[in-house]
């Protein structure tokens, strides 16, 4: 075990998740209010956010996240191609090192971002956030875009197990999200990593882009859907025990949130995820 995870053996510390699509400055003025206050009262210590508007005359991250004191990074900070909007991440502590890639397919800006953050206990953890390609018939994209974010992953990860936080646009028996759950396997590869909600959630169907919010209902207009439409796609990943040893992670909670009046088209995700680093095993 290396000098710096012994030293910092027995630490722990217990991280709020949050990941949220904002739906840009679509609906109603006032939605804006709701993201900002909404995001202040959860506290998280990570964020993912998706579909995040900048343009030369208006930081939605900026406003949305206020005064919390968290370090941003918008896609555009380090990709010359927006998505959506842009996808963000915010974190509690400043990260040592980000990056930004575009992921294939034929959605142009679909990407990951991820940071490395330097956590208080002393190990660094890796964390993602997503928006991989929404169309229903793209699943074979996000299959692709599945192999790049989980193969970044193993460029960059840390001692902590990664979190990877977004929007995937995809149900959990979708291809995609079984091989990120370790239930199969794309192009001779295999991953682990944890679902929070299927982990530490109240056990109902944890719906995140569902006709009962109104913000959903009108794509109805767009020929997107058709009443009723429930779907869980906002997710929040947890890497495994296997491939991060050293320090052992426990969801202990998984919530939906800012449901009532909701903020957003997307309902939130936010997870407890208790940390403990390990002596050497």
């Amino acid at each position: 075990m290396p000098d710096t995870i012994a030293s910092a053996v027995g630490r722990s510390m217990t991280l709020r998740v949050l990941t949220l699509n904002v739906w840009n400055t679509d609906g109603a003025p006032e939605r804006q209010e709701l993201l900002r206050t909404g995001i202040a009262e959860l506290d998280p210590d990570l964020i993912s956010l998706q579909e995040v508007v900048r343009t030369d005359d208006y930081d939605q991250l900026d406003w949305l996240l206020g005064d919390s004191g968290l370090h941003a990074v918008h896609q555009l900070d380090l990709i010359d191609a927006p998505s959506w909007g842009g996808t963000a991440l915010a974190s509690r502590w400043a990260p040592t090192r980000t990056v930004g890639t575009l992921l294939p397919g034929k959605v142009v800006g679909a990407c990951t971002i991820a940071a490395v953050i330097p956590l208080p206990i002393g190990v660094d953890l890796l964390f993602h956030a997503v928006k991989p390609s929404a169309q229903f018939d793209h699943e074979a994209d996000r299959c692709r875009q599945a192999l790049a974010i989980t193969a970044l992953d193993e460029q960059l990860r840390g001692p902590a197990p990664s979190i990877i936080a977004g929007d995937f646009d995809a149900t959990p028996d979708a291809d995609c999200m079984r091989f990120y759950t370790g239930r199969g396997v794309l192009d001779g590869r295999s991953v682990h990593f944890r679902d929070a909600w299927e982990q530490a959630g109240d056990g109902g169907p944890g719906h995140t882009w569902t006709s009962d919010n109104p913000g959903v209902a009108a794509t109805t207009a767009l020929g997107w859907i058709q009443i009723p439409h429930r779907r869980r796609i906002d997710h929040i990943l947890v890497g495994g025990p296997f491939a991060h040893p050293d320090v052992d992670a426990r969801i202990v909670r998984c919530d939906v949130v800012l449901t009532d009046p909701p903020a957003s088209d997307h309902y939130g995700v936010l997870a407890e995820i208790e940390l403990v680093v390990q002596p050497p095993r």
